[in-house]
């Protein structure tokens, strides 16, 4: 673990970097989020002092002499008792109450910095998204915006603990008088000791990140990859791997506790050393209640400060979480020109999806508006690419339906005598909503299998069963729950021709005006060949239709034939039924 110990301490983030990313999570929580757990974190301090308090007053009101009456205002020792019994179950009610509303801001925070993540995802540009790892993003949404949450909480904790230290210290002067004064000049020491001593938590905290990332690749790997590893016997290799992470791990958890041991440990030596001396220099000159009162809240006040300094650690340890969040969110930042986009108005949008286009026009510039590449799609026309393996024939069906290289692709739509026009990230999102696309490898996801075929849009029943039964998936229906039971894909008990099926239909079953199918025959008999091939005839009457294949039964029904070269760009649009 010797890099691990490097990283812990040897150049610590800068106090002022600290500083500046507590404000900026703190501004992200909002003025009311703050205030609210504040106020919650100030409760429960004004309770425990409020209690203590009580006891003190009751323990100074005893007198020396055992018969003697204490009194709060007037009240007799056995109300008094009452009293205080009274006010710690009334402490205990409150506190539950309290700890139930932290968590509950805690959890909102949480669940809002999740959906801002997953908002930015979806609407970053395959250029951001290239630079992300699956790793990174799960740990922050599994873990690291949990740390951030714990964080900002720990903040507000300490801010509250070091009042309630405050507080107690106070009591110990005006207690003692002139005689506590050496017992809170050693106390304070003792508190400016612990607050400077430098704990590494920060370098824990970055290396809790890294690992975080690195469980979850591993994991992700494991289950995502299954039937492959389990193929090519090597389970051992991805164990070996998980094994040296959560070994770091363990050695990381033993790290904190070992170095909270050590500083409770030397705290409470220092604090009963100082107590117990003052204790012996002042127990003649001080009654008993006075120093035995004073002890209390030195202990206290030790006790507090034990709080303020196990929080600001905790607060260091997972602040690192929101750096990570932070560097992600930022290589998601959307690009400053895209108000330069080009787009159109919701209303419009949503008329488009139900209406059939005359044509469409896609073509990618450069910074000077010239036309690099071009290509044009026809009503009732079927146009086919082919080429041989890694032309990049995907990579243009990608450029084409705005997953790939968006900022520099523009579309001309047409429909109806009329023509409207799209460009940038902020078109190409449009372009989502007007496409349907069903690429070469279609993912499944662990939902229905209903919800796999419409990803939350409506159809009826009878319609899914009857494009099951066009596509031979009726067997489909039989499995328990039907089309509502959830897909378990563990083992991904699909075939390669059933799940590209369910993604074809699931492109069908959007029913949009452009249809854009990456090779949709392949993984297929001949049999469900021949069922695919019929449905892209008879919907190419219907809509604007584009695919990409090395089937020539299918690629002799379409009216135009591109073929895409190795290394070399498509060529500008090319007239009506041409083939190259």
């Amino acid at each position: 673990m010797s890099s691990a110990l490097n990283e812990t301490g040897q150049h610590p983030l800068p106090r002022r970097r600290q500083v500046q990313l507590l404000k900026a999570l703190a501004l992200e929580a909002g003025c009311l989020h703050l205030a609210l757990l504040s106020g919650l974190s100030t409760l429960n301090s004004l309770l425990d002092i409020a209690g203590l308090g009580l006891a003190v007053t009751l323990l100074l009101g005893s007198g020396s002499r055992a018969d003697a009456g204490p009194l709060i205002g007037g009240i007799p020792i056995a109300a008094s008792l009452g009293l205080l019994v009274g006010s710690i179950l009334l402490r205990g009610l409150i506190q539950a109450q309290v700890d139930i509303n932290r968590e509950r801001l805690r959890s909102g925070f949480t669940d809002r910095l999740r959906q801002q993540l997953l908002h930015q995802v979806f609407k970053a540009s395959s250029a951001q998204l290239d630079r992300l790892g699956r790793g990174e993003l799960l740990a922050l949404l599994m873990a690291d915006i949990n740390r951030t949450a714990l964080s900002l909480d720990q903040a507000v904790r300490m801010g509250q603990s070091l009042l309630a230290m405050a507080i107690y210290l106070t009591s110990v002067v005006l207690v003692g008088q002139a005689k506590a004064w050496p017992l809170l000049l050693a106390l304070l020491a003792t508190t400016a000791a612990a607050l400077l001593q430098r704990s590494g938590s920060w370098g824990l905290g970055r290396i809790q990140s890294r690992l975080n990332a690195a469980l979850q690749r591993t994991v992700g790997d494991g289950l995502h990859g299954l039937k492959a590893l389990r193929a090519a016997t090597a389970e051992a290799w991805l164990l070996k791997r998980f094994a040296k992470e959560t070994a770091e791990g363990r050695w990381l958890l033993r790290e904190r506790v070992r170095r909270r041991a050590s500083f409770n440990a030397w705290r409470d030596t220092l604090v009963v050393a100082v107590a117990g001396l003052w204790m012996l220099l002042q127990s003649e000159t001080l009654t008993a209640e006075v120093l035995t009162t004073t002890l209390v809240l030195a202990y206290r006040a030790s006790s507090s400060l034990s709080t303020v300094v196990q929080a600001r650690r905790l607060c260091l340890g997972n602040l690192p979480g929101y750096e990570a969040l932070r560097q992600r969110r930022g290589q998601l930042i959307p690009r400053q020109d895209e108000t330069s986009d080009l787009t159109i108005n919701k209303d419009l949008l949503t008329r488009l999806t139900r209406q059939r286009w005359s044509e469409l026009r896609w073509s990618r510039r450069d910074d000077g508006s010239r036309s690099l590449e071009a290509l044009s799609l026809r009503a009732k026309r079927l146009v086919a690419i082919t080429g041989p393996s890694g032309s990049g024939k995907t990579t243009l069906l990608d450029r084409i339906c705005g997953l790939l290289l968006e900022e520099d692709s523009h579309w001309e739509l047409s429909s109806h005598g009329e023509a409207w026009l799209l460009s940038g990230l902020a078109g190409a999102r449009q372009m989502h909503q007007l496409i349907a696309y069903a690429p070469q490898n279609a993912v499944l996801f662990e939902a229905s299998l209903r919800d796999n075929l419409l990803l939350g849009a409506g159809r009826p029943q009878q319609i899914i069963e009857v494009w099951l039964q066009r596509l031979g998936l009726t067997h489909l229906l039989e499995r328990p729950g039907g089309l509502d039971a959830p897909l378990a894909l563990a083992q991904n008990p699909f075939s390669g021709g059933e799940i590209h099926r369910m993604g074809l239909l699931r492109a069908w079953l959007r029913d949009q005006p452009l249809e854009v199918l990456d090779e949709p025959t392949a993984f297929l008999d001949a049999t469900g060949a021949e069922q695919v091939r019929s449905v892209i005839q008879e919907r190419a009457q219907q809509r604007l239709m584009l695919i990409s294949s090395h089937d020539p039964e299918l690629l002799a029904l379409a009216d135009q034939v591109i073929v895409v070269e190795p290394t070399l760009a498509l060529p500008l649009a090319k007239a009506p039924g041409q083939t190259s």
